[in-house]
């Protein structure tokens, strides 16, 4: 029989939350497109993230029909269950959890240590009290009053989707669209760029943990989601095909490029806006997978939601501070078994789907 429950949570607040989810738009634009396409790729940006989208269908595809009979909060690992049984469901969910466990605290390091002192340098003076203060104050939230997680996450969605529009019309009204951006000029490259872009949407399946709470139910999962990833590969792919013409720069070795060319274009004023959206991005994306842990924890362990915030506010604070012994190293050290981890977790939720 299917499992589909209904929630009561506005599908204007899973919309944003879904948006918000995808990485979310305007820090894949601004800081992680180009280096996700690669150097060697940046001239065919459109053909690459076109490509990418295009082959993210696929688990999208999965995701879809996983819901048409089960839509609660156990997301991934209700899909599994479903299809390939419990004791298979509970691999694959405590491996996605070790991934979003190390990813959570770590991609705050990212924040503080990468991303934001290349458009604030100040912070550098005071790195250490963002590293810790940033996982607190989300912390505090989720267990104190998750409702404005959920409200904080669709005015930034909307506030990301609106800058995102604005990055994508100076990089145009500067450097212009040209077909040449959707030709395949290294076809190695190009392939190996839209499989990277294609992962760029990975964090899309995060609103799925969200199945029993959305009113109305999977249908409304399946719709909001679909039309949040076709959104957010809209964004980017205007914000690409412009970029496309730095072919041969050095436009995917900086940390935020969006940044840098809306300041060498615009000025300090709208580059310090985009730089802040993209931290707030990012931001909203730890509220995302801090959302599905909680709901995981109670789909696998029966522990409660708030119960569940509050151990994993113990690990995440836990974990930054554990960073700061070497946070310059700390967040390479994590990527990779997260990223191994993440990948696996996914690969038995398809896997499971040809039962």
């Amino acid at each position: 029989m299917p499992v589909n429950e209904r929630g009561s949570l506005p599908t204007a607040l899973f919309a944003g939350f879904a948006v918000s989810a995808i990485g979310g738009p305007l820090a894949l634009a601004a800081a992680y497109l180009p280096d996700a396409v690669g150097g060697p790729a940046v001239s065919s940006m459109g053909v690459t993230v076109l490509a990418g989208a295009l082959l993210f269908s696929a688990p999208l595809l999965i995701w879809w029909r996983y819901s048409e009979e089960v839509a609660s909060s156990g997301g991934l690992y209700a899909f599994v269950e479903r299809a390939a049984g419990r004791r298979i469901a509970l691999v694959q969910g405590t491996v996605w959890t070790v991934s979003y466990f190390l990813y959570l605290p770590f991609t705050v390091t990212y924040l503080v240590y990468d991303q934001l002192p290349e458009s604030f340098p100040a912070i550098t003076h005071h790195q250490a009290a963002y590293e810790l203060g940033i996982p607190i104050a989300v912390s505090a939230v989720m267990v104190l009053a998750e409702r404005l997680a959920f409200v904080l996450m669709a005015i930034v969605a909307a506030v990301q989707v609106v800058l995102t529009v604005v990055l994508a019309w100076v990089v145009w009204h500067h450097l212009g669209g040209d077909a040449s951006a959707f030709g395949v000029h290294d076809p190695s490259s190009d392939a190996r760029g839209a499989g990277n872009v294609a992962l760029l949407f990975t964090c899309a399946g995060l609103p799925l943990f969200l199945g029993g709470e959305v009113a109305g139910g999977g249908r409304q999962v399946r719709r909001t989601i679909v039309w949040a990833v076709v959104l957010v590969a809209v964004l980017l792919l205007a914000v690409a095909v412009p970029m496309a013409a730095l072919g041969g720069s050095q436009l995917a070795a900086l940390e935020v490029p969006g940044y840098t060319l809306v300041k060498a274009y615009e000025g300090d004023g709208l580059a310090a806006v985009i730089a802040a959206g993209a931290g707030a991005s990012v931001m909203a994306v730890i509220v995302a997978e801090y959302i599905a842990l909680t709901r995981l924890m109670r789909a696998m362990l029966g522990v409660s939601v708030r119960q569940s915030a509050r151990v994993i506010a113990v690990l995440f604070v836990a974990g930054d501070a554990i960073s700061l012994v070497n946070p310059e190293r700390a967040y390479s050290y994590a990527l990779t078994p997260s990223l191994v981890a993440l990948y696996v977790s996914q690969a038995i939720v398809y896997l499971a789907y040809l039962r």
